[in-house]
């Protein structure tokens, strides 16, 4: 049996505890990356992205908002806005998230403020339907 580590995604609703795991893969703020058991301790930025855990042969995927990643000797610590698991995603919900924010870029809103609003908005949007309707 391969070395595990323990792994917690943290929002500030829920905490997913994962208990042991092999792998996990997380979007970071300068490309994804992957930890297994010993990886060297480090805190790293996070991206609005998906968050891959491997626990023998068995994967799980989330859609998550930006955070930080707390690697340890004792485990991994994702503190994220949001996390949501592939068979939690309402797609409809997320599709009408995805064309709020389409609709509002195209009104072209002079406010730079509202504008990244939107654009945040369609980031996660697009995630949560990527993950979602991932085979």
């Amino acid at each position: 049996m391969a070395a595990q580590f323990h792994l917690e995604i943290i929002t500030p609703t829920k905490v997913y505890d994962e208990g042991e795991v092999d792998y996990v893969r997380a979007p970071g703020a300068d490309g994804a990356f992957g930890v297994l058991a010993g990886h060297t301790e480090s805190i790293m930025a996070l991206a609005i992205g998906e968050i891959k855990v491997v626990k023998g042969s068995v994967e799980k995927t989330y859609a998550s908002a930006k955070g930080f990643a707390e690697i340890t000797r004792n485990g991994v610590q994702l503190l994220v806005e949001s996390a949501e698991p592939k068979g939690g995603i309402d797609l409809n919900r997320a599709q009408k998230a995805y064309d709020r924010a389409k609709e509002h870029l195209n009104r072209k809103k002079d406010e730079m403020e509202d504008e990244l609003r939107a654009l945040r908005a369609l980031e996660r949007s697009m995630n949560r339907l990527k993950v979602a309707e991932k085979k």
